[in-house]
């Protein structure tokens, strides 16, 4: 993946991002990014490399805490933007990153949480452009229980004009899928064992773009 190729033409952080009030001299915020991460801590090397170049382009820390991982130990008194880079609301969402804030503020830090990236209307807007394009007639899922995070899937299968499928009750046969994964895992290495293959989100170099754009345009 050539990450060099990722630069915005702008950042229209206002645009994007109205609710949240930049620093008072303009610098941009650090950011603590959650993701799921793999045994032992260890990010996928889509989303590390995406966070890099993203460090890079804002002249500011990209912290990443895998929820797999130990809890980062941040230099003092920063003013964070905790940004979950989670696409359902399932009990990582919705307890375990409350808890890292808790954790954050209690260390001294100021800390402005956003929500689940899989709330982000402009990042449904985006999954259902890339599953028109590519022909997708399902998007596949890992199960979720009962409750919120099952309640999410009919709302994003609303937003994004596809049924939804559970990953263990997919057939190997699945044609066109788009499997709902950041970074290739089990669930994606299932789909390209069939015929029809299914890239992670990420593979998708207009994904990344959409990604890092609006990553970037946080204040």
């Amino acid at each position: 993946m050539a990450m060099s190729g990722l630069s915005p033409s702008a950042h229209p952080g206002g645009e994007r991002w109205p609710l949240l009030p930049g620093a008072p001299d303009g610098a941009l915020k650090p950011l603590i990014v959650v993701v799921h991460g793999h045994g032992g801590g260890a990010v996928p090397l889509l989303i590390s490399t995406l966070l890099q170049a993203l460090a890079q382009r804002r002249g500011a820390p990209v912290w990443v805490q895998a929820l797999t991982a130990e809890p980062l130990v941040l230099p003092p008194h920063q003013q964070l933007l905790l940004v979950p880079l989670l696409l359902t609301p399932g009990s990582h969402a919705r307890t375990d990153v409350p808890a890292i804030r808790d954790r954050l503020r209690a260390e001294g830090h100021q800390v402005t949480m956003l929500p689940f990236l899989g709330a982000w209307v402009p990042w449904l807007q985006h999954l259902r452009q890339l599953g028109s394009e590519m022909g997708c007639s399902v998007i596949v899922h890992h199960p979720l229980r009962a409750g919120v995070a099952d309640r999410y899937l009919g709302l994003l299968s609303r937003a994004v004009g596809l049924p939804l499928l559970r990953a263990d009750a997919a057939p190997d046969d699945l044609d066109h899928a788009l499997p709902l994964a950041l970074a290739p895992n089990r669930m994606t290495a299932h789909l390209h064992a069939s015929e029809g293959g299914g890239l992670a989100l990420l593979e998708h170099t207009a994904t990344r773009q959409f990604l890092f754009d609006l990553l970037f345009a946080l204040p």
